[in-house]
């Protein structure tokens, strides 16, 4: 089965298909810590990513 839109979207908005940091994904969204932060905290609350202590990482 294909992805779906959803973690197609995000892994285009994040630009990484590794774990990676809250600056990997701030430099790759090229946006502010304000702007960034309650936005990945969302992906993670959404199912679309997950923090662990090595990094975000897609689900």
């Amino acid at each position: 089965m294909g992805q779906s839109p959803g973690r197609s979207t995000v892994q285009r908005l994040l630009g990484v298909r590794r774990p990676g940091g809250f600056s990997d994904a701030r430099r790759a969204l090229n946006t502010s810590r304000r702007v960034a932060i309650p936005l990945l905290e969302h992906l993670d609350q959404a199912g679309h990513t997950r923090q662990t202590p090595d990094g975000r990482h897609l689900t």
